[in-house]
């Protein structure tokens, strides 16, 4: 991706940490927009976003969360997902705003994707960014673990954490297995073309390929989810929000997404049928219902 058209460099955050930050210039922009990751992703995964996201008219920023992508790892295993707390990936999102923010002049647009997406809302609720509009793509806004069984699993995460445990992988995950990928029922694209380039992206650069989390991420996530939820709670003055939700998705909770968009002020909801969890990775025709979304909310009437 590192070309006439873009640039990818590290910048260190203020604990010392090296951060992977892309940008790429649109021809003639009137908009910058700054790209959040869900967890795994990578720079490389959103070449063809960032190629659509020039071509109308918008400068693109993006970042790789720390412990994934081409960014500094947090263990020593670096397939772990591992974060101490998300008020960490928000001091990072805050950082990487002001880094880039003497670079454009314009509207400034947040568009977030599952985890990035929840970073992005944290962030905004919390004042500690001011975007002028955001765009929010299947926002991790809860898990779909419900009853008994979340509860279980919440005092397991606390628990393992307690005693030193936490950097183990949440049971049934583990590393990633090249060899082990099938397309048939995965839970993200129901597009096979896109759903091999991802994992094509992967093979040429096996330096970003994560594996599951771990108890300590699961802990952490959990934590903040109770603090968005407090938040959004509290009637926050926000920006306009987009709120694309894919109702095929069983990776995130879609009655959670449903709610939140309800309970905040200036929020539109677009519900996308038959989309699985990466609506920027699903078929021509769910991906063009994204985008007719898009292009009405930041050019309003």
């Amino acid at each position: 991706m590192n070309g006439p058209d873009g640039s990818i460099r590290l910048e260190t955050a203020p604990d010392g940490t090296r951060l992977r930050i892309g940008h790429w210039p649109a021809a003639s922009a009137s908009r910058r927009v700054i790209l959040c990751h869900g967890r795994t992703e990578f720079l490389e995964k959103y070449r063809e976003v960032i190629g659509e996201l020039n071509n109308r008219s918008c400068d693109v920023w993006s970042m790789d969360w720390r412990g994934q992508g081409l960014s500094d790892r947090m263990l020593a295993n670096p397939q772990k997902g591992h974060i101490d707390d998300f008020s960490t990936y928000i001091d990072d999102l805050t950082w990487f705003m002001n880094l880039i923010r003497p670079a454009h002049e314009g509207e400034t647009i947040l568009l977030g994707h599952s985890m990035g997406g929840h970073i992005v809302l944290r962030a905004l609720l919390e004042g500690r960014i001011a975007p002028d509009r955001v765009v929010l793509t299947a926002p991790m806004i809860d898990l779909p673990i419900s009853g008994r069984r979340r509860s279980a699993i919440e005092s397991l995460s606390r628990f393992l954490l307690w005693t030193g445990l936490g950097r183990r992988y949440v049971f049934g995950t583990a590393d990633y297995v090249p060899a082990q990928v099938r397309f048939d029922d995965n839970p993200l694209t129901g597009d096979r073309r896109r759903f091999d380039a991802i994992h094509a992206a992967m093979a040429a650069a096996p330096g970003v390929v994560m594996g599951g989390p771990t108890f300590g991420w699961l802990d952490a996530a959990f934590r903040s989810i109770g603090k968005l939820s407090a938040l959004a709670g509290a009637a926050p003055a926000t920006c306009p929000i987009l709120m694309c939700t894919a109702q095929a998705d069983p990776v995130v909770s879609v009655a959670a997404q449903n709610a939140l968009s309800d309970a905040l002020p200036d929020s539109t909801q677009e519900l996308l049928e038959d989309a699985r969890h990466e609506i920027f990775h699903e078929s021509d025709a769910i991906r063009d219902r994204f985008w007719k979304s898009f292009d009405r909310f930041i050019s309003p009437p």
